[in-house]
């Protein structure tokens, strides 16, 4: 009996939880970031390459702040998701993030 309850909790977690053959195509649980997150990383990524072409020392120390300010606040956000996740009801959160996932995909 035991092995058979073992079994159904492993099949309902790889079901609900997503999980794979060990390949990710993003990074890691990026499946559940929610749009305001995204787009904070894609914010952050812009700026990372525009500090990476800049030529002029001017241009670099601008670009160099953007990138600060906009690390700073990706990291406020995933601070904010994580949190949300760990309090009460967070599981609920998640679960809800994930049917969202499974409808735009």
């Amino acid at each position: 009996m035991w092995t058979t309850t073992a079994q159904c909790i492993r099949e309902a977690t790889r079901e609900v939880l997503r999980v794979t053959n060990g390949y990710s195509r993003g990074q890691k649980g990026d499946w559940w970031w929610n749009g305001e997150v995204q787009g904070k990383l894609d914010t952050k990524k812009a700026a990372y390459l525009k500090l990476v072409e800049s030529v002029d020392e001017e241009e670099k120390r601008v670009n160099r702040e953007h990138y600060k300010l906009a690390k700073k606040e990706a990291k406020l956000d995933f601070s904010r998701l994580y949190k949300e996740l760990e309090g009460r009801g967070g599981y609920k959160r998640l679960f809800r993030l994930d049917k969202a996932g499974e409808r735009k995909a």
